[in-house]
């Protein structure tokens, strides 16, 4: 079994929710982004170009393996839970207000996701 992020609509909040490995270095379980701050999701092929600079204080990694926390920049906050391979789903908000500027995840499928969320946020 991979480590992968799995997500759902609960109410009028996008969740994701974060395997137990991942849950222990990020110190939560889930992370909750309400469905009105919601602007953008896609699938950026290459990980590491989602990321920006500057960890966190919650940002923890395995060099060549994964990172996941919060990476703090010029615009906000990200929350990131990323494998180091493969594709990673994009979810970016458009406010101010909103709690993270970015969603980075690894999941299962991130096309299917990219597809299948923006359906549901409408």
């Amino acid at each position: 079994m991979s480590i992968v992020t799995r997500l759902h609509i609960d109410g009028g909040d996008l969740v994701v929710r974060l395997p137990w490995r991942w849950a222990l270095a990020a110190r939560r379980r889930t992370v909750r982004l309400p469905l009105k701050f919601v602007d953008e999701v896609r699938v950026e092929p290459h990980w590491w170009r989602a990321l920006r600079p500057r960890p966190g204080r919650r940002y923890r990694f395995r060099p060549g393996r994964w990172c996941v926390g919060e990476i703090e920049h010029a615009r906000g906050r990200d929350f990131v839970a990323v494998r180091t391979r493969g594709p990673v789903l994009v979810v970016s908000t458009s406010s101010r207000d909103a709690p993270y500027t970015r969603l980075i995840l690894s999941t299962a499928a991130p096309e299917a996701e990219a597809i299948r969320l923006p359906r549901l946020i409408t």
